[in-house]
């Protein structure tokens, strides 16, 4: 399948919406909630630090999940009907606390990240470093099963992409977050709605940038 196949494909129409909507609703919560804790400076600082990148990553989790196969441009029936591809659970199933494992590598990059000099510099890399490893692995997990060759590194020209349109997508972000975040605190007399559009806008620009990732490591559609 091509990117746009892919990405107008129903699978990843309804996984997105869904995605979208969670979210959405999950920074709507933790704004409200880091507000109402801000004066305890312990717990503030472990909810934003921890907990805002434990439940990042459970989102994108969610959405790989809920796009498989179809986000590395495969499907999971033949013409006829007959299962070609394990099904979700079978592949999570095939050995034990596969999610955890999943959850444990991307909060290790989530952490560690942020430690290296030139990545501090550019946070804008990391969700999308993120959904790539958590795609990553899922990919390795399915091609144990089923022997389906691939490499986790698509090449230099698409990783060049990836980079380009995280900095796109965090401009972005920044751009609708300035111009809505101002009308959103007026309308609704509150003062943390540009943060919420900014990292709700940040989640949702995930999408295209990771299907450019997932297709590349199952068949490559620039030439690197």
């Amino acid at each position: 399948m091509s990117y746009l196949d892919v990405l107008l494909h129903p699978t990843i129409v309804m996984a997105t919406i869904l995605y979208i909507i969670m979210a959405i609703s999950f920074e709507i919560f933790y704004q409200n909630f880091l507000h109402k804790i801000s004066a305890v400076s312990g717990s503030f600082w472990i909810a934003k630090h921890i907990g805002t990148p434990f439940f990042h990553i459970l989102l994108l989790i969610a959405f790989i999940y809920m796009s498989y196969p179809v986000l590395y441009g495969l499907e999971s029936h033949s013409m006829n009907g007959e299962r070609i591809l394990p099904s979700l659970t079978q592949v999570l199933n095939s050995k034990s606390g596969q999610t955890m494992k999943m959850i444990n590598i991307l909060f290790i990059i989530s952490v560690l990240l942020p430690l290296i000099p030139v990545v501090n510099r550019f946070l804008a890399l990391i969700l999308p470093l993120q959904a790539m490893a958590g795609s990553a692995v899922l990919y390795g997990w399915l091609s144990q099963m089923t022997g389906i060759e691939y490499s986790i590194f698509p090449g230099f020209k698409v990783m060049a992409m990836i980079v380009f349109f995280s900095f796109i997508a965090e401009l972005l972000a920044k751009s609708i977050a300035a111009f809505l975040g101002v009308k959103l605190n007026t309308k609704y007399h509150t003062h943390d709605m540009g943060k919420v559009v900014h990292k709700s806008c940040l989640l949702i620009f995930q999408v295209p940038i990771l299907l450019i990732y997932t297709l590349n490591i199952t068949h490559p559609l620039f030439d690197s």
